[in-house]
């Protein structure tokens, strides 16, 4: 299985999948999903999987998208501008490399334009570069020669370069992207455990698209699926590298399955995290209850379809998201798939009805 998991989560991570762009994390998804797929109009996509019963409706998902860029403009000099899309730190993005997805010449890979250090003054030094004034630059002498010899169009995504390493002989691995490919690589994980049907319900496996932009698939993926109950599986930021002292840490990674219990996007349903601590605590999964102030996920969005559906957030902590070289543990996420599929079993109508009694 862990071999298993490291080629799914290289493919995942490889692949090229800004918001409104998530092609090849679609294909990706369908070619490990065996069966009829159902999809919005937007780009988000699930896989049914039947139990015993058609109702309720579980929605098990994560995001397809990741941050990244669009190609902007290009100058006379033949550099590119870029525009961020999703959250980008301009200190985590000077000097690294991308990949432009062309339409004519494949991939082409460039380097953002960072000023020698030979040349920069103490003051210089100490500023921070936002991405506006940073410059994609691919080999190209001209405009000219980006657009014809190196296929460079404005609207064309970009993403970080970086392939995915194992650290030793360690269960840690760095890419980019695993906010949230890896929580794809757990969709399709729990997707082939519940492919047996031994649970009481039917579970939409899938994922969602443009979440990176305000959880855009989220609204209508569950206007599609309708759900009765949501499971929101998300590469969530690790504050274990962030100075958080011991006590105080909720996303610790190699620690177990964060769950939250509130961020900036919402509030999740506090019967259905009592239903997750249960069922964590019969089996010896360990989890990290979070409360955060800011950030959100797809479950505000989801939460708020149609009268309201309980959604809960499973997260596998991710140290340096949204860069070029995120972290993570393996062992959070098996931990992550066996409480999911746990979970999922629990969803029967009488429990998804007491979520919602009031």
């Amino acid at each position: 299985m862990k071999d298993q998991t490291l080629a799914l989560l290289r493919r995942l991570t490889r692949a090229h999948g800004v918001a409104g762009c998530e092609d090849e994390v679609r294909r990706i998804f369908r070619e490990s999903v065996p069966g009829p797929i159902v999809a919005d109009r937007l780009g988000s996509l699930y896989a049914l999987r039947k139990g015993r019963a058609e109702r309720p409706v579980v929605m098990l998902t994560a995001h397809l998208d990741e941050v990244g860029f669009l190609v902007q403009s290009i100058t006379a000099e033949g550099l590119i501008r870029l525009a961020p899309v999703g959250g980008v730190w301009s200190q985590a993005v000077l000097a690294q490399r991308l990949r432009i997805l062309t339409e004519s010449r494949g991939e082409v890979a460039g380097v953002v334009a960072s000023k020698s250090i030979h040349f920069t003054s103490e003051e210089e030094r100490k500023r921070v570069v936002p991405v506006e004034e940073m410059r994609l630059d691919v080999g190209a002498a001209s405009a000219d020669e980006a657009r014809q010899r190196f296929g460079v169009r404005v609207g064309q995504p970009v993403v970080f370069d970086s392939e995915l390493i194992q650290l030793g002989d360690s269960d840690r691995v760095v890419a980019k992207a695993l906010d949230n490919r890896v929580g794809v690589a757990l969709v399709i994980a729990a997707a082939a455990e519940l492919a047996r049907g031994d649970h009481p319900n039917a579970v939409y496996c899938g994922a969602t698209c443009q979440e990176e932009l305000r959880a855009r698939g989220a609204q209508t993926a569950a206007r599609l699926l309708k759900p009765d109950v949501a499971l929101v599986i998300e590469g969530v930021p690790a504050d274990d590298d962030s100075g958080t002292s011991p006590e105080a840490r909720q996303a610790a990674m190699g620690q177990g399955v964060h769950v939250r219990i509130m961020d900036g996007s919402g509030m999740m349903n506090r019967k259905l995290n009592e239903l997750i601590g249960g069922v964590a605590e019969r089996h010896g999964i360990p989890c990290q209850w979070a409360v955060r102030r800011t950030g959100g996920t797809d479950a505000g969005a989801i939460s708020l379809n149609d009268l309201g559906v309980p959604a809960a957030v499973l997260g596998i902590p991710v140290r340096y998201p949204h860069t070029a070289h995120g972290m993570m543990d393996l062992n959070d996420f098996f931990h992550g798939v066996r409480l999911v599929v746990e979970v999922v079993r629990q969803l029967d109508a009488a429990a998804c009805a007491r979520l919602v009694e009031y």
